[in-house]
């Protein structure tokens, strides 16, 4: 190189002193190939002697007042860079992973090895991995598991209750674990200041009051630190009436049936809707009182045994009602308006047999039972003596970083409490999450470069009402839907082996499909879980698709936070006796048919795909398409009442018209997808910022946080959802005197304006959205 410049001084004379010089190098590194241009004005220049290390250097010296030189040198380095940047925008879509010289692979050295002026530096080659490639990696890094042996050391940690001394040893192990998966500046904590209901120092009483004596209820030694969180404290005594699981259908038929709930001591059945909606639903028809018993008919459970279950109508902190409660000593004292104004607590099924077979219960023949005899002269006493306290809780995360768009996360949460051993209710989910943890940080070891990040979360106070999660949530409101992919909730992720089930949003219906299709079923290895559940219903989404339970982090992603968000969970036939001591590692082996690691595998082969194709797709695969058809479903039952909204002067034209141009929009937008270059990185990744909002704009705008916290139109609770609507009309043509129109009114429009405002975002700009109205 000095001979070359040497020659160029003597042939230019004194003027090529000063020259321009033109560094032409290609790097390759951990994100692909570049191509990078330099400009230097002086030959001692020590960024080109670095270039020329680095990679191959095109070097050019030319006087600065030769103009035609430096015109074709221009030429050459466009056409070079054109060169390189279609070679880069080939493998664009492609994995790469990282391949040693075969000097590193096998240990032996190569004939290049000995010519140390020649090689500087190791090479580092790039190949493509494909889903396939992806998908064999984790099945692999699975294939080393061992998920039953962190299910018992979680199981068998006592007294795991939120902010517990046996919880806080859990947290401590799980922290430890990420530390060594994912690494110290990928793992943090945060912790909440929150409001629970435990144990007072009396515990709670039932007794038998009549004129002739009065007696106590023998709840059992096991039973008598069992309560129902956030619960009224008080005493209360009324008529025994049975009101079958206390859901909103099964106090209709009392109604009707002329049963008086009014003062009543109600008895229900534990199942089909938590704890907290059995409450809520009996305390709308007056009750004084509730108490909920597992029956045996429902549970293959000790008859001695109670369910654990908090009353809170809502999640997160009651206290903090819409905001997170990260220091408690700032705020004043507040009050959720989903706590309860009436008594609860929980029974086991041999104290409510004693009970119905000793006074029996009003409206129990309604529901098939045997305690059909009523004794008119004896009445039910509750006693609840709960105290609040404040507890200090933490949250743990853990972080894979995505290497194109980190600041897109997709999280996996499991909640880690649990009142008894937990071994379904938080051991296998706890499990999951330090599994999937350890083979995504294996993968991208072994050259997976996702291009989005993966967070996983360990939740504290899920049987306070999914509070970690919540908390969290109300902490980050304002950012998380602008950021968060996707959920996913691991916990009761196994129940059982037989059949798959799933609830969530309609926006990841089809990316489980998809997931499911490639996992054989741990029931049944010679099918998928997809094709198994197809043979036994006809249609796979019907086979699988259940009702959402409300008191899981899945809602509070999808209903608060307005995030898309799926739980999913193998199950038998029958139901497993979580919140209960019962919940052992002895019984959900018996439960998953003596294959709880296999299945705890398929689990998380299932995840792991779904989550490989959201942070590796350039397309986010989430069915935005698909509220359409949810749409449908409810404009249709609200068109069923036009003749008694147009008797009061309305009409479901402009709802229809709302749902048409969602419709538009997201075909619309779809359409563009479809002709567009999803190589380019910017319009990528505009198309996928609309795709995320679309969960948020169904939250509604018009409601209150703190008094209406699940503001989702399709998934929430409430008048200003669809469903509430449709609940308002069937009212309204039944007993209009119980209705409020102008509630409704409201009500309906509210609903139209957030089907229209969702629609005008999924157009994209405000110049390419139109309207009728």
């Amino acid at each position: 190189m000095d001979r070359a410049r040497n020659a160029i001084s003597s042939l230019f004379g004194a003027e090529a002193r000063s020259y321009t010089r033109f560094s032409l190098t290609r790097r390759t590194d951990g994100d692909g190939s570049r191509v990078e241009m330099k400009l230097a004005e002086n030959e001692n220049d020590e960024e080109m002697g670095d270039a020329m290390a680095d990679g191959m250097e095109t070097q050019i010296e030319k006087p600065q007042n030769n103009y035609k030189p430096l015109c074709y040198l221009m030429a050459a380095v466009l056409l070079v860079l054109i060169g390189f940047l279609v070679g880069y925008l080939a493998f664009r879509g492609q994995t790469p992973r990282k391949v040693l010289p075969s000097s590193q692979t096998t240990g032996e050295k190569s004939p290049a090895d000995n010519d140390k002026d020649e090689i500087t530096e190791i090479e580092t080659e790039f190949q493509p991995l494909y889903f396939s490639d992806l998908k064999k990696m984790l099945q692999e890094n699975l294939g080393s598991s061992s998920m039953l042996s962190k299910i018992r050391e979680v199981s068998e940690i006592n007294n795991r209750v939120t902010g517990s001394s046996g919880e806080l040893t859990v947290t401590q192990a799980i922290h430890q674990e990420l530390l060594k998966t994912l690494g110290q500046h990928n793992v943090w904590f945060d912790t909440h200041y929150v409001s629970l209901q435990v144990n007072g120092k009396s515990i709670n009483k039932v007794s038998i009051v009549g004129s002739s004596s009065n007696e106590e209820v023998n709840l059992g030694n096991r039973n008598s630190k069992i309560y129902c969180p956030y619960s009224a404290v008080d005493n209360f005594m009324g008529k025994l009436v049975h009101a079958n699981y206390g859901t909103e259908d099964d106090f209709e038929r009392l109604t009707d049936s002329k049963v008086m709930v009014n003062g009543s001591v109600v008895i229900v059945r534990a199942g089909k809707i938590n704890f907290a909606e059995k409450v809520s639903n009996a305390e709308k028809m007056k009750a004084g009182g509730v108490l909920i018993y597992p029956d045996p008919k429902d549970y293959d459970l000790n008859e001695d045994l109670a369910m654990f279950g908090h009353v809170h109508f809502g999640l997160g902190d009651p206290r903090t009602p819409g905001f997170p409660s990260f220091n408690h000593t700032q705020f004043p004292p507040t009050k959720s308006s989903g706590l309860p104004g009436i008594l609860a607590h929980s029974i086991s099924a041999t104290a409510a047999n004693y009970l119905l077979g000793k006074i029996g219960a009003a409206g129990a023949s309604l529901w098939d039972s045997a305690a059909s005899k009523v004794a008119d002269d004896m009445q039910v006493r509750m006693e609840v003596n709960n105290v609040e306290a404040v507890r200090e809780m933490h949250n743990v995360f853990g972080i894979v970083k995505g290497f194109e768009e980190p600041d897109h996360y997709v999280v996996i949460g499991a909640q880690r409490d649990s009142y008894g051993p937990g071994a379904a209710k938080s051991g296998v989910g706890t499990a999951l999450l330090l599994e999937l943890a350890r083979v995504f940080s294996k993968m991208i070891k072994d050259g997976f470069r996702p291009r989005r990040s993966i967070i996983f979360a360990s939740w504290s106070g899920g049987d306070f009402g999914t509070i970690g999660a919540t908390e969290w949530l109300e902490g980050y409101m304002s950012v998380l839907h602008l950021k968060v992919c996707a959920y996913f909730g691991l916990d009761g992720a196994v129940l059982g082996a037989e059949n798959f089930k799933m609830y969530g949003s309609s926006m990841l219906h089809n990316l489980i499909r998809e997931s499911i299709s490639e996992v054989k079923s741990p029931s049944s290895p010679d099918q998928t879980i997809y094709k198994k559940a197809e043979a036994s219903a006809g249609d796979w989404l019907e086979a699988i698709l259940q009702p959402m339970p409300m008191d899981t982090s899945v809602y509070a992603f999808l209903a608060i936070g307005g995030i898309p968000a799926v739980g999913l969970s193998f199950t038998e036939n029958k139901n497993y006796p979580l919140n209960t001591e019962d919940d052992t590692l002895s019984t959900l082996n018996r439960f998953a048919a003596n294959k709880l690691e296999i299945v705890c595998r398929a689990m998380a082969e299932v995840i792991g795909i779904a989550v490989i194709k959201i942070i590796n797709h350039h397309q986010l695969p989430l069915n935005y398409q698909e509220y359409a058809n949810d749409l449908l479903v409810y404009t249709t039952q609200i068109q069923n009442y036009t003749s008694e909204l147009q008797a009061r002067g309305l009409t479901t034209q402009w709802l229809f018209s709302a749902r048409g141009d969602l419709i538009r929009a997201a075909n619309r937008l779809q359409n563009e997808i479809d002709t567009s270059d999803m190589n380019n990185v910017l319009l990528c990744r505009t198309y996928n910022n609309r795709i995320m909002r679309v969960e948020y704009n169904f939250l509604s705008p018009y409601v209150s946080i703190e008094s209406c916290p699940y503001r989702h139109l399709l998934y929430g609770k409430g008048n200003h959802t669809l469903a509430g609507i449709v609940a308002q009309l069937k009212l309204l043509r039944m007993n209009p005197d119980r209705v409020d129109f102008n509630m409704t009114r409201n009500d309906l429009a509210f609903a139209t304006w957030t089907i229209q405002g969702a629609a005008n975002a999924l157009n994209g700009d405000v110049w390419t959205s139109s309207n009728g109205f």
